[in-house]
């Protein structure tokens, strides 16, 4: 356990440490902030178009002999980015990184499956959520520290020693592979158009978020990722030894669990990206209070995900997802009552409520997914959940970025109209158009619930 969420944490605190070191680097290697993201960018791109397939690779090869060259190559990777004398090489090195990341994340979840009893899944699954919470929590403060008492570089160094203590407990303490002795074949057709699809699907999102909520290039992008998931997914219908076997989702349990998670993560971004705005240009708190308030919600996480995860082995794992879902609703509803007289002390209790849900939801609709899927498919339905994770938040992104901004202009023309000072309109219209966001949230989180409910029927 300890082994799989030190590998876990590593790689989700990757992104977050490295995004406050931004106006660093454009100094350091004098170029734009545009350049500049795709540290970030490449990493994530890396890392969501790859994991199915690292997951598949792990049921055919071992999953402990993955995860293990994964930390080696993350570690590796932490070292060259460190030496990194360009920022052409930073990139290039990040992406090595992404391999090892995405080999660790992928196969992650299916150690945890397989090293628990069946009757303790979401125990160990809500000690595993533990971990990725850390990382999101530790990684913005970690990183503000060691650029105001060191340098960009120590963002990497100083983790790999970390990174090698991880490989050798991985190498010392996981249980050793037993791998079937059948030739292993891989689908290669399948592999290049998940890929390829997935790759270009993140890539669209992000430059329609980077530049314009209407790019041409990236809705293009998407269109053509989209395309290769069509391709991809009539490439499975037909493959002998598929990547992802397409009868997992004949199973009613395990597609509604999947869709949930999908759907979870479509509804999560108005608080991920639009809530700092808020914070910060509507209620006028500094950047490091307002790092504070938002970490509430990931320690409430981190307090109830165990919890949700072991009561669900008890009393079943559908109602607590549902319930779970249920109250991020609810404190979706009440961040719409928010404005710019809202006190710092009424938003702590919502954002409890709201990593109450977030982390009463996860552990026992993860252990769903875990174990309606076949012994010999752990590895795929670990990197399917990681995937499904990603792009759900990459596209919930997407979406509401591009809706905050078209209400935002329509709020700050009606109310200029109305007749208010030009110089309040902006922050008026902030928790305006954050309330217009929501509501497509809520909407959302209510699917989630109706999708959780519906997987208990057959549980």
């Amino acid at each position: 356990m300890v082994t799989v969420a030190m590998g876990t944490m590593m790689a989700t605190m990757d992104a977050s440490i490295t995004t406050i070191a931004f106006p660093v680097l454009t100094e350091v290697f004098s170029t734009e902030l545009t350049t500049v993201m795709w540290v970030t960018v490449a990493f994530i791109l890396v890392c969501t178009s790859s994991m199915l397939v690292f997951g598949k690779i792990s049921d055919l090869l071992g999953r402990r002999r993955i995860y293990a060259l994964g930390m080696g190559i993350f570690t590796a990777g932490l070292l060259a980015c460190a030496l990194a004398q360009s920022m052409g090489q930073l990139i290039f090195f990040r992406t090595l990184q992404a391999l090892g990341a995405a080999m660790t994340i992928a196969c992650g979840t299916a150690i945890v499956t397989e090293a628990f009893p069946l009757k303790e899944t979401g125990r160990g699954l809500g000690l595993l959520g533990v971990s990725v919470s850390l990382g999101f929590v530790i990684g913005p403060v970690l990183g503000g520290l060691l650029l105001h008492y060191l340098d960009w570089r120590s963002l990497f160094y100083i983790r790999a020693p970390v990174g090698l203590l991880t490989l050798v407990m991985a190498l010392t303490l996981l249980r050793k592979d037993q791998v079937s002795a059948k030739k292993i074949r891989l689908d290669l057709l399948g592999i290049l158009t998940s890929s390829l699809g997935l790759f270009s699907v993140v890539l669209g999102v992000s430059k329609i978020k980077t530049f314009d909520s209407m790019s041409f290039p990236g809705l293009l992008l998407m269109a053509f990722g989209v395309a290769s998931l069509m391709v991809f997914i009539a490439v499975e219908s037909r493959a002998q030894d598929p990547l992802v076997g397409l009868s997992l989702f004949k199973d009613r349990v395990f597609s509604g669990a999947t869709l949930a998670l999908f759907l979870l993560f479509l509804a999560a971004p108005p608080f991920i990206l639009i809530m700092p705005f808020y914070l910060m240009h509507g209620l006028g708190l500094t950047p490091a209070h307002a790092g504070l308030l938002l970490a509430v919600h990931a320690i409430a996480t981190i307090v109830f995900g165990p919890i949700s995860g072991w009561l669900s082995d008890r009393f079943g794992a559908s109602w607590f997802a549902a319930a779970g879902a249920l109250a991020m609703t609810a404190a979706f509803c009440a961040m719409r009552t928010f404005d710019l007289q809202t006190p710092v002390a009424a938003i702590i209790p919502v954002l409890v409520l709201l990593g109450m849900g977030i982390g009463s939801f996860q552990p026992p609709n993860n252990s769903t997914i875990m174990t309606r899927a076949p012994r010999d498919r752990l590895g795929t339905a670990s990197a399917l959940i990681a995937t499904i994770r990603q792009v759900g938040l990459s596209l919930g992104m997407a979406l509401g970025g591009a809706i905050y901004t078209a209400r935002s202009v329509f709020h700050k023309t009606t109310l200029l109209e109305k007749g208010v000072d030009a110089a309040q309109v902006g922050p008026i219209s902030i928790p305006l158009a954050y309330r217009d966001v929501l509501l497509v949230s809520i909407f959302f989180a209510l699917l989630v619930v109706f999708c959780s409910l519906s997987t208990g029927k057959k549980r």
